[in-house]
């Protein structure tokens, strides 16, 4: 079974890990039945990356 990615875990990588992990598991969706637990995991993580990226445009960087 694929597991679920929850934002805090993708909050720990770098942007280019996302985008890979983004892209492994778009290929794996293609492969997974409409309905199926598993297509569930992949479609929830994909919302969070996307939800990870978007705050991390959104959130000016920190000056030291």
């Amino acid at each position: 079974m694929i597991a679920f990615f929850t934002i805090y875990e993708l909050e720990q990588l770098a942007d280019d890990q996302l985008d890979e992990l983004y892209a492994v598991l778009e290929r794996l969706l293609m492969a997974k039945a409409t309905g199926t637990a598993e297509r569930s995991n992949i479609l929830a993580s994909l919302e969070n990356i996307t939800r990870v990226r978007n705050r991390r445009c959104a959130t000016p960087a920190q000056s030291l």
